[in-house]
């Protein structure tokens, strides 16, 4: 059990440590970034079950470091609130971040167009984006058909059917994207039954809501044409 900030490190043990104690701790958060030796404070203990929970606070670790570490621990808490990722841990969120890549896109720029193969699932990270499609009417307008915004998420069918997009992707606005795709996320999964189950889970959850958002459309729809046709009939009696 870790949880860990730039400040420093909160952490699970069989053992009780004292207030104000000085311990030296080593960590690791990634290949690149590991730490050794670092001076930290015991500032907090709990009870948990079982478990004393610890709060140490780092004392000599740099702040080019401390910076590097609240990068990712807010990329890691950005995957956690995406809709398909709410039920996923810390370390299978880092574990996420490891095999997703993050892009930059300007404004007017294309991400995918309609009828190009799904290869990737996007999250935005900052800026919007724009879904359109070919108006039905006349194929050279564009209806705008959902406006995506910070830390939702498009292009998923991607990651479970390897069919043709249905819609056009574009930067709304200078955006920022976090990006797996279709070829690392079906590699992850293999690896880790229990975190395929967890986005599958959340998969279902968001596509029924869309549909029951849908589902409530077409009845309002229904209803205000209904309603209009009889105050029509109504009106010509």
């Amino acid at each position: 059990m870790v949880d860990l900030s730039g400040g420093g490190l909160g952490v699970g043990l069989d053992s009780f440590l004292p207030l104000g104690k000085k311990v030296a701790v080593d960590f690791k958060i990634s290949d690149s970034l590991e730490f050794k030796n670092i001076t930290s404070n015991v500032i907090r203990v709990q009870n948990s079950e079982d478990k004393f929970v610890v709060g140490l606070e780092f004392l000599d670790i740099n702040q080019a470091d401390v910076a590097k570490i609240n990068s990712i621990i807010k990329s890691i808490y950005f995957i956690k609130d995406i809709k398909l990722f709410t039920s996923i841990t810390h370390d299978e969120a880092f574990y996420l971040k490891s095999v997703g890549s993050e892009k930059e896109y300007k404004e007017g720029e294309v991400i995918f167009n309609e009828g190009d193969d799904g290869d990737a699932f996007y999250a935005v990270i900052s800026g919007k984006i724009r879904i359109t499609k070919k108006s039905m009417i006349d194929q050279s307008n564009e209806e705008i058909l959902a406006l995506i915004r910070e830390n939702e998420f498009f292009g998923e069918m991607s990651l479970f059917d390897e069919g043709e997009r249905t819609a056009n992707a574009l930067a709304h606005s200078d955006c920022r994207l976090f990006v797996v795709t279709v070829d690392n996320f079906n590699e992850t999964i293999k690896g880790n039954h229990m975190l395929a189950i967890k986005i599958l889970i959340g998969f279902i959850r968001t596509l029924s809501k869309r549909l029951k958002t849908m589902n409530q459309e077409m009845v309002d729809l229904l209803f205000s044409e209904s309603t209009i046709k009889d105050m029509n009939q109504g009106g010509g009696q």
